[in-house]
């Protein structure tokens, strides 16, 4: 029997989303005609839907989009934006909330951990607690911890505690690097930054030697991947290039990394996207994600879509729920 399950969302606690309303800087939060929230002072969300804070409404949304399943996670702003202190007890607060619906609504939602990452032993702490105590599924990080690059070694011990647990890391999109360059050429942060920035941070993991350290880390890719795909060719060709002078030697090209420790979610709602993915990573390393409640997502159609490529029922029973169930561990 298919179990269609998504591995890219986000749903907010009201206490989180009501914390933030009371902030003066970031993170922070404006209601209005729109609920804004912003991230370093940028506007990175918009809440339009219940179902970014209302879990009944949600699975009534899901319902009707043929989605069985969600794996939540938070969005920017996170909680490392925040002072040391407050960041590690908002995290232990917002995975407290995600194990209470997990609980009221068993099989239909599971998470990823909220993290403190601007303090990897923080951070470290907070993972034991949610693998042992409270259950999730995987660790969600942004594509850089104000705007230090995930592949910072001060990161390492996140990665070995996941490797160690099993938890695969999905890789959001923060406010990326490129953030001013997009708005100086009058382009939202939404078109390439976000998709540019989780492609470095990917990249970043794999060019530094990290993924090659941990073998048996799995990181899941926002948006198709961002780049990756489509630029796979030329990645391991500049890679050949500029290995001795950026001082990179790793044993395999940084396209096998990527196939072998890397899963795209599926979001792109353009099939030539779609098949170009499916034709560099398989259909075995392709997972369902539908950036469920964002105005910028197609979750009504995201299952239907995928259903219309002409794959085999494996294939697609595979990428719309088969793929996670094994990554994530659901049975």
């Amino acid at each position: 029997m298919r179990r269609v399950i998504d591995v890219h969302n986000h749903l907010f606690s009201r206490e989180w989303l009501d914390y933030l309303e009371k902030r003066t800087e970031s993170p922070r939060l404006e209601r209005g005609e729109l609920t804004t929230l912003f991230s370093h002072e940028a506007v990175t969300t918009h809440i339009v839907n219940p179902g970014h804070y209302d879990p009944a409404v949600r699975i009534e949304d899901l319902d009707e989009a043929g989605i069985d399943t969600q794996i939540v996670s938070m969005t920017i702003p996170g909680v490392e934006e925040l002072p040391l202190d407050e960041g590690v007890r908002w995290a232990r607060r917002i995975n407290d909330f995600y194990a209470e619906v997990s609980q009221k609504y068993p099989g239909r939602f599971y998470a990823y951990a909220t993290l403190p990452c601007q303090d990897a032993n923080e951070a470290v702490k907070e993972i034991d607690r949610a693998y042992r105590d409270l259950g999730v599924k995987g660790i969600s990080m942004f594509s850089n911890v104000n705007f230090k690059p995930l592949c910072s070694p001060d990161f390492y011990p996140i990665y070995a505690k996941a490797e160690e647990y099993g938890l695969p890391i999905f890789i959001h999109p923060a406010l990326p690097f490129t953030a001013e360059i997009m708005k100086r050429h009058r382009l939202p942060a939404g078109v390439y930054g976000f998709t540019l920035d989780t492609t470095m941070a990917v990249m970043s993991l794999i060019s530094n030697g990290i993924l090659e350290r941990y073998p048996k880390l799995e990181i899941i890719h926002a948006h198709l991947g961002g780049v990756v795909p489509y630029l796979a060719r030329r990645m391991d060709a500049s890679s050949r290039a500029s290995s001795r002078e950026l001082g990179i030697d790793l044993p395999m090209p940084p396209s096998e990394y990527y196939k072998r420790q890397v899963y795209p979610d599926s979001i792109s709602g353009f099939m030539p996207a779609l098949r170009c993915c499916l034709d560099f990573v398989g259909s075995n390393h392709i997972c369902l994600g539908t950036d469920y409640p964002h105005r910028t997502s197609n979750w009504k159609q995201d299952v239907a879509l995928l259903n219309e490529m002409g794959l085999s029922e494996d294939d697609i029973n595979g990428i719309l729920g088969g793929n996670a169930a094994r990554i994530f561990k659901i049975e």
